[in-house]
């Protein structure tokens, strides 16, 4: 099974988590990648990929999916556990 690395990156750390991912990059230690950003001035969406066939963006953005989902479970701990 894959091992999932979260970066967690508010608005001030979005410059940094770039950054690192960058120099991942550099040193080759990316192999493949799936990119989305939202453009403030005018709302537009860039998408990007690299170095992945449709299968493996599939993947990525799976994986992009179920760390949303996490976060929606995290964020609702409490109503779900007194559902128990």
């Amino acid at each position: 099974m894959t091992n999932i690395v979260r970066l967690n990156t508010p608005q001030n750390n979005m410059i940094e988590a770039l950054e690192f991912l960058l120099e991942k990059a550099k040193a080759g230690d990316i192999q493949s990648f799936v990119f989305a950003a939202k453009d403030k001035t005018d709302g537009n969406i860039a998408t990007s990929w690299g170095n992945c066939d449709v299968g493996e963006q599939q993947e990525l953005c799976s994986h992009l999916q179920v760390d949303i989902m996490y976060r929606v479970v995290e964020a609702n701990m409490d109503r779900l556990i007194e559902r128990l």
